[in-house]
């Protein structure tokens, strides 16, 4: 959408450009600074000029369909009424909101949650050590996390599988007709649009890396982003032909028991978004052994070629160990940022 912005106002559509003046050139892409004033992980201030700056797009476009992005819309705390806030805004200058999501199971979704954690750097656990925190978040009861949406958008939900039963089409053409605007869109976008992938997962010797990088505690010393530091771990593998797989953590008990955990909200969910029941519609990724490296003895050969990216990443930070007792209190004081934060109601991972 971002790329198409220029032509979609001859269909109707209008994409906001959320960015303020002066801002990087990503902050174009989707609605995210929207999306983290509005959840409080940005100032009041922010939070009064984004809504603002998207008040006078709604005031100004021709368009009959205005299209926000963000992903983490879909976890935001009810609290912060964020599905009210918008509905009332569009409602103010005569658009009726709708809900659009992609969905996915739970246990495919907690994997890529922990891949993106890796990818930060951000993750020290196995897979199971993460199912075992984060299996029982709020963040994966889909029911509980649409019911704010679907009463703020007067039941106006498209919910679409990442992969689904009914049909083999791209996710993004069976969206974007999920929402009725294939018609419009369809003489915009090119056959590389529709297959268009992005945020490549790690693979298992990248999140093993990323793991040992973490304990170690490389991330701290990190100039920008430390996503930078994951984009060497990645690009590293990838530029020796490694990882060609995705990672595939290896905790089968923890993924049955959140499979069991949530088969009730799945259902409630299935019923209000398609009248049928959730395996009738949503199709489980292809079965594939497990392929996690911190789960069992590692090859020797393996071994070292996790060794060697875990000291070119450190490198590349020029990282310094710092002693023993200084790595411990970082990790503790880190962990217990993460949980006070949750519990005051900023998550960064999860919906308590």
């Amino acid at each position: 959408m971002a790329r198409l912005r220029p032509h979609l106002a001859s269909v109707g559509i209008c994409y906001p450009n959320p960015a303020p003046p002066g801002s990087s050139g990503s902050d174009d892409v989707n609605h995210y600074r929207l999306g983290q004033a509005l959840d409080r992980r940005r100032s009041a201030a922010e939070r009064r000029e984004a809504l603002a700056r998207l008040d006078a797009v709604l005031a100004a476009t021709q368009a009959d369909t205005v299209l926000l992005s963000y992903e983490d819309f879909a976890v935001q705390r009810p609290l912060w009424r964020v599905p009210e806030i918008l509905a009332d805004l569009f409602a103010r200058r005569g658009f009726a909101l709708e809900t659009a999501l992609v969905v996915k199971p739970q246990g495919e979704q907690l994997a890529s949650a922990y891949a993106l954690r890796t990818q930060v750097v951000a993750e020290g656990r196995t897979f199971r050590g993460f199912l075992r925190s984060e299996g029982a978040s709020g963040r994966y009861d889909y029911a509980a996390r649409l019911e704010p949406w679907r009463r703020a958008s007067a039941g106006r939900v498209t919910a679409v599988p990442f992969r689904d039963r009914r049909s083999d089409a791209p996710l993004l053409e069976r969206l974007i007709d999920g929402l009725g605007l294939g018609g419009r869109l369809a003489p915009l976008l090119a056959p590389a649009d529709l297959a268009y992938r992005t945020n490549r997962s790690s693979g298992p010797i990248a999140v093993e890396a990323s793991r040992r990088l973490y304990r170690l505690g490389v991330h701290r010393q990190v100039t920008g982003h430390r996503r930078l530091l994951g984009h060497v771990v990645d690009d590293w593998a990838w530029a020796r032909g490694l990882d060609a797989e995705r990672f595939r953590g290896d905790a089968p008990d923890g993924l049955a028991r959140v499979a069991a955990r949530f088969a009730e909200s799945n259902a409630r969910f299935a019923a209000a978004c398609w009248g049928k029941a959730w395996d009738a519609i949503v199709a489980p990724a292809p079965a594939a052994p497990p392929n996690e490296l911190a789960a069992g003895p590692i090859p020797p050969e393996t071994e070292a070629l996790v060794e060697q990216l875990v000291r070119a990443a450190a490198a590349q930070a020029a990282f310094r160990s710092p002693p023993a007792w200084r790595r411990r209190t970082a990790h503790i004081l880190e962990e217990g940022r993460e949980r006070l934060g949750e519990a005051l109601g900023y998550p960064i991972w999860r919906v308590p």
